[in-house]
Order: structure tokens, then sequence, then C-alpha cells
């Protein structure tokens, strides 16, 4: 069968659950694959490592590396999953990697995600990096299975429970067990994340970078000095770096989490003594992060209260007192009570996206009672029901934003 075919036969992304498995498949496999001098770049964390990972893989690009930017999950079309220096990869590519892993028949008992990261491994042969994005979290997940140059762990909150853990500790505790002999933290709301990663790295006799939050050209100083003393490198600080970051900001209207991002991928880069120029980095081209469709039409992906908190700083700073009306829907595994909640101020009514024919999708039923409970006011989203008069925020699952851009690009075509 091909692989759409197969990737079909293989149901839920990472069902059923077997912790070795991939570590099982991968030590027959990787003397089958030509990697052995390919840079990995593993990224591992709750929120933010799409955005991260791409800046880092622009900022590799600019400087003319042959690279693999690994993502999960998907918005449309599964290829989207692999970027590289030439675009997104073409089928033609994807399928060529799965009649290789097909010749290997131990690779069939892989899950949905493991079989992507296999492919992702086979595509990169001859790349220089392998920009590697975890999927569920760090010691369970198959990007684990290869050693990785620098691991970048973006801020770690509460997902994937049942896989994961309750507590902050153990959560943490599991993606972080994933480090490599060199590390680079972003910022972390729960500070005890910070020190269980020098726990483990004392343990694992990893040198690890905790980027503190930055906002001023000072604190990038001291930041970078540190990171130079951290990973032995020579401090090669150059004072047009801040300034160049500060307008790259403003010209592409970044939010303070994605500035965020954008920096901790400017010290992975570092790390390898590459310097982004700021004046020709492109644009992120990541759909559904905090994008601007209009000036009254913000997009925001979103599944937990880290990301809630995100999006209500966006709101404050861009909307100011007035409240906007959100188009929201969500799983039923995640915190939708506790999101709704954190944003329910900003609130002047909640409009139900439909999401059909997903399991994952939280109860009508369910969503209502939280609404009524915290009284919030609500209706079914419709899109002719939209002005420009109102200002509205997209939010919630992937399935949300894809399916929220379908319509816009629609009714854009029928208006064109």
């Amino acid at each position: 069968m091909n692989l759409w075919e197969f990737l079909e036969s293989k149901g839920q992304e990472y069902a059923p659950f077997d912790p070795r498995r991939a570590h099982r498949i991968y030590a027959k496999l990787a003397p089958k694959l030509h990697i052995e001098n390919l840079k990995v770049i593993h990224l591992v964390g709750t929120n933010g490592k799409g955005s991260t990972g791409r800046f880092i893989a622009l900022g590799l690009m600019q400087q003319g590396y042959k690279v693999l930017h690994f993502s999960s999950p998907h918005l449309w079309h599964f290829r989207e999953r692999f970027f590289t220096h030439t675009g997104e990869v073409c089928d033609q590519t994807l399928q060529q990697a799965h009649e290789f892993l097909q010749q290997q028949d131990f690779v069939n008992e892989a899950s949905y995600f493991e079989y992507a990261t296999f492919l992702a491994l086979y595509i990169a042969q001859g790349d220089d990096f392998l920009v590697l994005e975890a999927g569920l979290g760090g010691e369970f997940d198959s990007t684990s299975v290869i050693d990785s140059d620098l691991s970048v762990f973006t801020p770690i909150g509460f997902d994937h429970k049942d896989f994961l853990g309750t507590s902050i500790e153990s959560i943490a505790g599991t993606k972080l067990r994933v480090m490599g002999k060199n590390v680079i933290m972003a910022p972390q709301h729960y500070r005890q994340c910070v020190s269980i990663a020098y726990e483990i790295a004392k343990d694992y006799h990893a040198r690890i970078f905790a980027l503190e939050c930055i906002k001023s050209q000072t604190q990038y100083d001291v930041q970078y000095e540190k990171f130079c003393l951290t990973f032995g490198l020579q401090n090669t600080l150059d004072s047009s770096f801040w300034q160049g970051y500060v307008d790259y900001v403003s010209r592409y209207h970044l939010a303070e989490f994605l500035a965020q991002n954008l920096l901790v991928a400017s010290f992975a880069l570092q790390f390898f003594g590459i310097k982004i120029d700021f004046l020709t980095l492109p644009a992120l081209n990541l759909h559904g992060r905090c994008e601007w469709l209009a000036p009254h039409i913000l997009l925001d992906v979103g599944h937990n209260q880290e990301c809630a908190r995100a999006l209500k700083s966006v709101i404050e700073q861009n909307f100011k007192q007035r409240r906007v009306i959100l188009v929201y829907n969500t799983y039923s595994d995640k915190e939708v009570h506790c999101i709704l909640e954190l944003l329910k101020p900003h609130i002047q009514e909640l409009w139900i996206f439909p999401l059909t024919h997903n399991p994952r999708v939280i109860a009508r039923d369910e969503l209502l009672a939280i609404l009524e409970d915290l009284g919030i006011a609500y209706r079914d989203f419709v899109f002719e029901d939209m002005t420009d008069s109102k200002e509205y925020v997209i939010f919630g699952s992937f399935s949300v934003v894809a399916g929220f851009l379908d319509i816009w690009r629609e009714k854009l075509c029928k208006i064109n």
C-alpha cells in the first residue's frame, strides 16, 4: 500500500503506546541510514516548539545550510511536517522514504508518529542539520532515539497528563530526561522546571544554559556572556544584534512569546557559530501562531493555560479594553475550564466552531456546561455573521485553525 493508505491504517497518532518500541526499531534501522554527519537539534517542551524550531531552520537556511525541520501536527497535509531548504517535501519524496522503510519489515510495528519520525530520518540523509521536534514528550518520544548535538527545551507546562503525569514535576522530569550533552532552556513559567533541569544535567554531565526573559539590550548582554561561559565559546558580542532583533520583532508584529522564541532560536544558532541576519531573515511561515488575518481577526493555536496566558497578553496589548468574540473549540483532554476562565474578562461572546468526525473533540454538552458555569455568553459560529466592526480571536486546537482558514480562503476566493 502507498504511504497515505499505510498512515490511515495506523489510526491515532500515539496509540497503542509502547515507550521502548521506537528504540527497538531504530536500533535495527540506524545501520541502514547515512546520517553520521547530520547535526541534530532536538526541541522538547509543551509550548513554542513549532515556532522556535522554524526560526532555527530559517536561520540555518539563511546561511545556506541544508536543513530538514520535522514538526507536528499538520493542518491540512502530512507533508507540512517536513520543511526543508527547498520548501515542503513533495509527495514523491515521502513515498520514496516510505518504500525504503517498507523494505524493513521490523518498522511496520511503529505507531503513526514513530513512522513519521523514521521518514524524517531517511529524508534528512545528506542534510547538514535536522531540527527535530518532539511530539508527545521527552523520554517516551520517538524523536529521542537519536543522539542530539543540542537539546532545546521550550516552555514546559501541563499537557498529555495521561502519558506524562499530573504534576509539573513529573511532566518536566519526563521531558527533561531526554537531554543530550548540550542544553539550552527557554524561560519557564514553572520555575521548578529549571531546578529539575539542573539536577538532571548534573547527573548526565551535561552543559546547560537556562535563558531568562530578556527585554533589553543590557539583559541580553548579560545573558550572552553567561551563554558563552557555559559552552566555552568566544564572546563575539555585536552591539547591532539587539537593534536588528528589535526591528525584526516590530516589522513582523511578533507577539511577546514569539519574540522570546526567536531569541531562544538565536542562542541555539550561536551555539553552532551562526548569527542571524535580521535584515534578510524571512517572516515566520507557520499558520496559527498568533497570526493576524486582518486588523480585526487574530488566529492562534492553543491547548493549555500557558497558551491562554500568552493570548491574554496579546489581547490586552492589541485590543486594549475592548472585548472580543472568541471563536473556539478544543479537545476533551484539555484544561477547558481553566483556559476559558483566564480569557473570560476579554470575551464578549464565544462562538462555538463546529468540529465533526473527530472523537477527541470535547462533547458539546460538556462545553456548554463550562460556559454556563463561567457565565460566558455563547452561540454557534456562522462566518457570514462576522463584521468588520467587531474584533475576533480564533483560538483552540489545530483543527479549529485549519477549519477556519478553509472557510476564510473559500470566502476570499469567491470575493476575488
